[in-house]
């Protein structure tokens, strides 16, 4: 229901193809909610089945014709609604963390190089976080003060999820560093 629910609350915020869609996803909530393509169209066509969208040909100027998908009173509805509703238990899926669960017998250097690489991904996703809180395109579609507010508290949450991604890793290096000259101290007194 929650790709429903964004797709119903971004065609709220203005009527868009299914691929500036994509783009809406990317440019705001891609690092805590991703979507393919072809997961918007389809669940676009189901909206507008439903009759929860309804869509109109624009020409396109030398280009393709494009489907422009805006929401209808029963869309404003079921977007209401599912703001409403409780929230669907967090499900998190942490590829680090899995490999993480199952490294003990990693070579140490390797171990310590995919935790580099993830801090690395994490201080990336991190800038992004802050270039959008810097960025006034992302708040000009932004209808009242209030979504405005809403809309940069969900961009600090991203930066702060970084920060202690980032200290935990530091952390986890630390550690298993030390536990690596803990091991080799131990190897040598049992020669």
């Amino acid at each position: 229901m929650s790709l429903r629910g964004a797709i119903l609350g971004f065609l709220s915020v203005e009527p868009t193809s299914g691929y500036t869609l994509k783009q809406r996803f990317d440019g705001s909530v891609r690092s805590f909610w991703s979507v393919t393509q072809s997961q918007i169209y389809r669940e676009l066509h189901a909206l507008e089945r439903e009759g929860l969208v309804e869509a109109r040909t624009e020409p396109g100027d030398g280009k393709p014709d494009r489907k422009v998908y805006s929401l209808t009173e029963a869309g404003r509805a079921a977007l209401k609604r599912w703001i409403e509703e409780p929230l669907e238990p967090l499900v998190l899926r942490h590829p680090l963390l899995l490999k993480l669960v199952f490294a003990a017998d990693a070579p140490p250097k390797k171990l310590d190089e995919i935790l580099a690489r993830y801090a690395a991904d994490t201080e990336s996703q991190r800038a992004e976080y802050e270039a959008r809180l810097v960025d006034p395109r992302i708040f000009e579609l932004a209808r009242s003060t209030r979504e405005r507010e809403i809309w940069r508290l969900s961009i600090e949450h991203g930066i702060a999820w970084c920060d202690t991604e980032l200290r935990w890793i530091e952390r986890a290096r630390g550690e298993l560093s030390s536990e690596r000259a803990g091991q080799k101290r131990a190897s040598r007194k049992a020669k």
